[in-house]
């Protein structure tokens, strides 16, 4: 309902009046000067209230009433100051303009900050007359036009765009999805083993055929640098059910190595598979039901929360309150690049650990036979090292070239790759994956009662 003190003309002046000051700001007044109350009859201007007392403006009217001014001056005629009240139009009010940057189609007022991947970017008075929206210049994880140069390219392989990369760093991403450190020193120099066995080797095999229910399943390790954890108990883990013969299979706990192998190790920073194996060697992993994983969610190491000294019949308290024994290792041993080997390797005794470099393509694989992208990779020299197990191979021929294949397994999620699997080219050593393979066995006196004799 429309209040008394307003008249339907007046509404729709106002509303005109309003966006002509808007279009033309403080010219509009010069273009509408004239006569108007000056000029009306029978009288010029009334002394009260008149809805009649009007004039014809453009395609509307004006008022010379006194009531005009007491509701709302927009409504007035140009001239009724001067001529009905003998002073000079009050100033209108300049329009605030506020300084703004345009940037993607889109303005942002002086200070207003957007995030753009994983850099913030901000509107700012950059000169004396120039407003920009600066950014910050941080390599992304996730990078759009190298997803499309994949996809595009003939690579044998195909690239996503994963919602739990995105708007991070690529230095996040090397350090905490990733956390092998590079084999150094005597590491490196460990004696290799050559196997002779020349029995032919079917063209594909998976471990998890020959023993099913044995090998550990995809884990997501989170946000934590624990892959030289994650891939080292679950290696112990996949040869301990094998060597049992599944009379007791059990997964070893990830979360403990973060924990408490603290000895040169830097927990979800980083760490070392030699002295992490060292670590199951002389002190053993409880299981993961024991000592349940949640670096992932923390982001940090977390005390260690077993007292190794304290033990009852040899068993140690769990952080879940129950008992348990620790389960060891022997030394690892390490392969040769031999092709052959690392197959005959996984297909009599199990998978192997492999550890290789990771270039920022990778993080974006999502199915094929991957191969590094050198041309998108070499952008930029942020790699690190990751370390994972390899549990079979196989042949690619529907591309038509026969692409030979190991099959890997991450600890990334099953939302990444092929299920949290992924295929990488054999016999080319790509990205140093066949440069250091490691094998590993269950301690005897812990298989006794199984009555196995390695």
């Amino acid at each position: 309902m429309i209040s008394q003190n307003y008249r339907p003309a007046t509404l729709f002046a106002t509303f005109l009046l309003a966006c002509l000051w808007v279009a033309v700001a403080k010219d509009w007044y010069l273009d509408l000067q004239g006569d108007y109350c000056r000029i009306r009859q029978p009288t010029t201007c009334c002394p009260n209230r008149d809805d009649s007392c009007t004039m014809p403006i453009l395609d509307t009217i004006c008022y010379c009433d006194m009531f005009c001014n007491r509701t709302n001056s927009a409504d007035c005629c140009p001239d009724f100051w001067d001529h009905c009240l003998g002073e000079r139009r009050p100033p209108s009010p300049e329009p605030v303009v506020k300084p703004q940057c345009y940037h993607g189609g889109n303005s942002y007022n002086v200070g207003q900050k957007i995030k753009k991947n994983c850099n913030i970017c901000e509107c700012r008075h950059t000169t004396s007359e120039k407003f920009e929206v600066v950014c910050e210049d941080k390599h992304c994880l996730i990078q759009p036009n190298l997803i499309e140069a994949i996809n595009q390219g003939n690579f044998g392989w195909k690239a996503s765009n994963y919602s739990f990369f995105w708007g991070r760093t690529l230095e996040d991403g090397i350090l905490y999805r990733l956390g092998t450190f590079k084999p150094y020193g005597k590491t490196v120099h460990m004696n290799e083993i050559h196997i002779k066995d020349h029995r032919p080797l079917p063209e594909r095999f998976d471990s998890r055929q020959k023993w099913p229910g044995m090998i550990q399943e995809i884990n997501d390790q989170g946000d934590c640098g624990s892959s030289w954890a994650f891939s080292t108990a679950a290696l112990a883990s996949d040869r301990r059910n094998i060597q049992s013969k599944g009379r007791e299979t059990v997964a070893l706990s990830p979360q403990q190595l973060v924990s408490c192998n603290s000895r040169g190790q830097k927990g979800c920073k980083g760490g070392h598979t030699d002295r992490a194996w060292w670590f199951m060697r002389k002190q053993g992993l409880a299981s993961e039901q024991c000592y349940p994983y949640t670096s992932g969610q923390t982001g940090q190491k977390g005390r260690c929360r077993i007292s190794y000294g304290r033990r009852r019949n040899g068993l140690i308290q769990c952080p879940s309150g129950t008992q348990e024994e620790l389960h060891k290792t022997t030394p690892p041993y390490r392969l040769s690049q031999s092709e052959e080997d690392i197959m005959h390797e996984i297909y009599n005794n199990g998978p192997v650990q492999a550890s290789f470099r990771v270039m920022q393509d990778f993080f974006s694989y999502a199915g094929g036979i991957y191969r590094k992208v050198s041309q998108a990779s070499a952008k930029t020299s942020h790699q690190g090292w990751h370390s994972v197990r390899i549990i079979g191979w196989g042949v690619d021929k529907e591309s038509g070239n026969q692409t030979k294949y190991w099959l890997c397994v991450n600890s990334w999620g099953q939302d990444w790759g092929e299920d949290g699997y992924f295929r990488i080219v054999r016999g080319q050593n790509e990205c140093d994956i066949e440069s250091f393979i490691v094998g590993v066995w269950a301690k005897r006196n812990h298989l006794k009662r199984f009555k196995y004799l390695p």
